[in-house]
This record gives structure tokens, C-alpha cells and sequence, in this order.
């Protein structure tokens, strides 16, 4: 047996008893399909399903193969999609610091411009364009848990929405659901991590009450109390230089930045809070984090511009899950299929997250970096290079996992004779 057939084997293995330990306690054909999803989205990279179809290689038509995976994804029971989430929120569990977590909260698109049959497409913004433009498309509300080792991102929530369905109430709610799920795997334990997007009032109220630790990215326009009096955050940070000097890699650049901070307190609730002001990363405008962690010194200062900058990984994420499996290409008609290739991505996503933070200790995980062919070998995100490597892997597999499943072979039908 060759190396390569014998790191075909071990990959098909690792795929099919992860796929095994998401799928416990639900009924033998959903199990059948998470497996031949996850193993199908390893192998093709791909969100189409008619690649992740092909992947299969099952000796039958292929559109019966297209067929029968639609099908699944639209008509998947939602206690049993609860089963398989909760099964992913397990596996997650065991590979993150408990005491001391960081969850990143994002907000993405899904750009289907020149898409017009899809249900309830909606108009956003392409953040990924050069002038921001404005099409058709779908939100996606994420957040994602850092790993215990390698702080690789693992989503723990990804949610696909539009603001024109009916059943539509707020963003606000994506939001708050994305952070009980945080709360279901770490408790009160974890530091939230936010961009601009989140700099709202509703977001301090509950990540406070709850006692969870938070950082922010304020709007330039938003105005806080500074000895009683109200000044906009952008007005204060002009007014002061950073005294503490600080050299961060950020987005695979190199940053000399200086740092001050301030207390604050938001003039709704008269809170105090901390203002940590970083120079630096723009020419134009310094970066402005609010956040309830107590800073003490120069090393807890740092500490908050660090954890805001980990928020990089989360964009890392996005990345890698749109240019490695061309998610945005996927070509399901309903928000109920879009949501459940989603999830079922999303599984494959954290599994390839565990891989890589256990990469010092797992031979499988090194033989998958050195079938990457990556030409950088020192990264902060690995997915891509673990996508790759995984693809180049199976590429050598002749056949699919039927083997791997137990289907069940029913003996030919005896029908009962009467002798007269």
C-alpha cells in the first residue's frame, strides 16, 4: 500500500467517524446524509451540489444522486437538525479554553446579484466590492469560538437571513442569539469580540447584565461623558497620543502602534467604561474600543487592542469559506436549503478548525499541511491550507464511502403461497 492510498484511507476514516459522532441519536438516512455531505464538501471543495454529487462517486445516475441530496437539505426535520447542531456544539466544546474564551460576532453577505428566482432575495451591501455596491442577496450573521491551541476560528453560529421574509423581526435578534449560543458552550466565561456594526446600546445592556466581558469598535460619531461633560470618541482621540508603543501583525502586515486609554461613561446608562484609543493601523482616523475589561497597566491594555485585533481571524473565516468552497455560488432555491448547506459547511469548517489546533500533535493534520503544497508555512488562519490539503488528499480516493455506511440489505421478498 502506497502513502498516498494509505492518507486517502486515514482522511476518509477521520471524515466518516467525525460525521459519525455529529449524527448520534438521529435516524440511519439523515446519518447517511451528513456523512455524504461532509465527505462530499471535503472532496470538492465546492457548495454546488452537483460536485459535491459527483465527490460521491456512487455507481447510479448522477441526477438521482443531485436529487436525493436536495431533497435531504429541504426536507431535513428540524428536531433532527437541532440534534446534529447540538452533537457540533459537543465536538466544539472539548476543543476550547472554557475559562478563558473568546468569541468573534460578525456580519457578512452572500451576493447574488443576478439571481432573480431565489426566495425572499433581499438588497445588500457587497463588502467585498471595491465601491460597495448594492445588490441582490442574503445576510449572514456569525460568530465564531477560538480554539484552545492555535486560535483558529470555529463558527458557532451562522445564520442566513433576508430582511424581506415573513418571518423577519430585527438583525438585533441574529445577534443576541448568536451570543446564547456562546453562552450554552462557555457559560458567563468568555470575552466578546465586535466591530463597528455592533456599537449599539442593546448589545452593552446584555453583554453587562449577563457579566460577560466585551470589545467594541465605537463609531467615530458616537458620544460619550468625559468629566461630565459629552464629547464625541472621535474628538477625545484627536485631543490625546498614544504613550504606549505596541508592534502587532495584523491582516499579514506588520503595525508599530501606540496606544492610550481613558475611562469613559455612556451618558444612557452613566456606566463607566474603558476607551482604549490605538494609532497606527489608519492615517486617517485612530481606532477607537470601548470595552468593560478593567485595565490596570501597560500589559492589560495591550491585552484589549489584541483581542480586537483577533477579530482578523473571523474575516479569515469569511474569506476561506467563500474563495476555498465558493459559498456564495451555491445554487439551492429556499432559505430553509441555503440555511442547512450552511450548517452542514459549517460542521466541515470546525472539524477542519480542530484538525489544525491539534496540527502539533496529530500526524493526519501535518500530512494534510504537507499535501497543501502552501507556500507559506507560517499562517495565523489555516483553513485554507487545510482545505487544500484535504482536497489533494482524496483526490487519490477511486471510490466513495458507500463501504464506510452501514445500509441496510433487505433478503428478496417472499410472498406467502396457498396451496389449493
Amino acid at each position: 500500500m502506497n502513502n498516498s492510498t494509505t492518507n486517502t484511507y486515514e482522511m476518509k476514516r477521520e471524515i466518516v467517524n467525525f460525521a459519525k459522532n455529529i449524527s448520534t441519536s438521529v435516524n440511519k438516512s439523515t446519518s447517511k446524509f451528513v456523512m455524504d455531505m461532509e465527505y462530499g464538501l471535503a472532496k470538492s471543495n465546492s457548495c454546488l451540489i452537483s460536485e459535491i454529487a459527483r465527490s460521491l462517486d456512487e455507481d447510479i445516475k448522477l441526477s438521482y444522486t443531485i436529487e436525493r441530496l436536495c431533497d435531504n437539505l429541504n426536507n431535513l426535520y428540524e428536531d433532527e437538525k437541532e440534534i446534529i447542531w447540538n452533537n457540533y456544539l459537543n465536538e466544539v466544546k472539548k476543543n476550547v479554553d472554557l475559562d478563558n474564551a473568546v468569541v468573534l460576532f460578525d456580519d457578512s453577505d452572500i451576493n447574488k446579484e443576478y439571481s432573480k428566482k431565489l426566495e425572499d432575495l433581499d438588497r445588500v451591501i457587497d463588502a467585498s466590492s471595491k465601491d460597495k455596491k448594492i445588490v441582490n442577496g442574503y445576510h449572514v450573521c456569525e460568530a465564531t469560538i477560538l480554539t484552545k491551541n492555535k486560535k483558529q476560528p470555529m463558527s458557532i453560529y451562522s445564520e442566513i437571513y433576508s430582511c424581506k421574509s415573513d418571518s423577519f423581526k430585527s438583525k438585533n435578534i441574529y445577534t443576541l442569539e448568536s451570543i446564547k449560543t456562546a453562552e450554552k458552550i462557555v457559560g458567563e466565561n468568555f470575552t466578546g469580540v465586535f466591530d463597528r456594526g455592533y456599537d449599539d446600546n442593546k448589545i452593552f445592556d446584555y453583554m453587562s447584565k449577563n457579566n460577560h466581558k466585551f470589545v467594541v469598535r465605537l463609531n467615530d460619531e458616537r458620544t460619550l461623558l468625559f468629566k461630565e461633560k459629552k464629547r464625541s470618541v472621535e474628538e477625545v482621540s484627536k485631543s490625546r497620543k498614544g504613550k504606549i508603543n505596541y508592534k502587532a501583525l495584523f491582516d499579514n502586515e506588520e503595525y508599530n502602534l501606540t496606544v492610550s486609554y481613558t475611562k469613559a461613561t455612556l451618558p444612557y446608562n452613566k456606566r463607566e467604561y474603558q476607551l482604549v484609543i490605538v494609532y497606527g493601523l489608519s492615517e486617517e482616523h485612530p481606532m477607537k474600543l470601548l470595552t468593560n475589561i478593567d485595565i490596570k497597566d501597560k500589559e492589560s491594555v495591550i491585552k484589549v487592542v489584541r483581542l480586537y485585533l483577533s477579530r482578523w481571524r473571523i474575516e479569515e473565516h469569511f474569506r476561506g469559506k467563500k474563495q476555498e468552497y465558493d459559498f456564495e455560488n451555491m445554487r439551492v432555491r429556499t432559505l430553509k436549503s441555503m440555511n442547512n448547506l450552511n450548517m452542514m459547511l459549517t460542521i466541515h469548517l470546525g472539524h477542519i478548525a480542530i484538525l489544525a489546533d491539534k496540527m502539533d500533535k496529530k500526524l493526519l493534520s501535518i500530512k494534510i499541511i504537507y499535501a497543501s503544497k502552501s507556500l507559506k508555512q507560517d499562517v495565523i488562519v489555516w483553513l485554507s491550507q487545510f482545505a487544500r490539503g484535504i482536497k489533494e488528499i482524496l483526490k487519490y480516493a477511486h471510490e466513495g464511502i458507500k463501504k464506510w455506511q452501514q445500509i441496510e440489505k433487505r433478503g428478496e421478498y417472499k410472498q406467502l403461497e396457498l396451496r389449493l
